[in-house]
């Protein structure tokens, strides 16, 4: 069978199978995904449509299941085949070589794959040793969409726990703004104060946003302290 003799939903399928699954276009990968279309349009169509309205594929992810179950024709079972992709790519990340983290720039290239598509805050710790080396990356609370809540006892018993040096502290901001609020700076200062009384050094306070972050390691000068 020629690819041009192809209907639009085969032709992806189609294409992979005979060995061009990189010349795929995105829509066309994420037509894969999803199989069929809906409502009159071809799977490849409705990818199409969908990363139209999101501004393309760092936008599409960027979303989570409930904006995605939101749009007019996006099914619940084509929202949920979405988040899995979304989530294996998470899961892949955290599962890949564990990296030193000794930097504001290098805690922020590996936090920011991890949160993209999260619509409500989340809370997180990054246990490392005294050379930076990832011992091991937990979240630790969960809140809405604008607020989690987090103590500094919470966050050093769960450092403590393993054999952590230094700690470092990171969340995400849904709204894309990591400009750090009032509680941000004074849970910080907080989780400073802890962390010298306990022996375990606060490394840094990541906030994340849409396509950057905030370090106050950087931002408040901690280095030159």
């Amino acid at each position: 069978m020629r690819i041009a003799d192809l209907s639009a939903e085969q032709r992806p399928r189609e294409r992979l199978l005979a060995g061009f699954g990189e010349g795929l276009s995105e829509a066309e990968v994420l037509a894969l995904l999803w199989g069929t279309g809906q409502k009159g349009k071809n799977a490849v169509e409705l990818a199409q449509e969908l990363l139209t309205q999101t501004g393309g594929l760092a936008g599409l992810l960027q979303q989570g299941l409930q904006d995605w179950t939101s749009r007019q024709g996006i099914g619940p079972a084509k929202a949920c085949q979405l988040w899995a992709a979304q989530e294996l790519c998470r899961r892949s990340q955290r599962t890949a070589l564990r990296p030193r983290i000794n930097s504001p720039k290098a805690a922020g290239a590996y936090l920011m794959p991890r949160c993209q598509g999260y619509t409500e805050e989340r809370f997180g710790l990054l246990a490392l040793n005294a050379k930076g080396d990832l011992l091991a990356e937990r979240i630790l609370s969960q809140g809405t969409s604008t607020a989690t809540l987090i103590s500094p006892r919470e966050f050093f018993r769960e450092a403590l726990r393993f054999g952590a040096t230094t700690a470092l502290a990171f969340h995400n901001h849904p709204s894309g703004d990591p400009s750090p609020s009032r509680e941000d700076i004074q849970l910080t200062h907080r989780l400073r104060s802890a962390g010298e009384s306990l022996g375990v050094a606060l490394a840094d306070h990541l906030i994340l946003g849409c396509e950057s972050f905030h370090s106050f390691r950087a931002a408040e000068g901690w280095d030159r302290e």
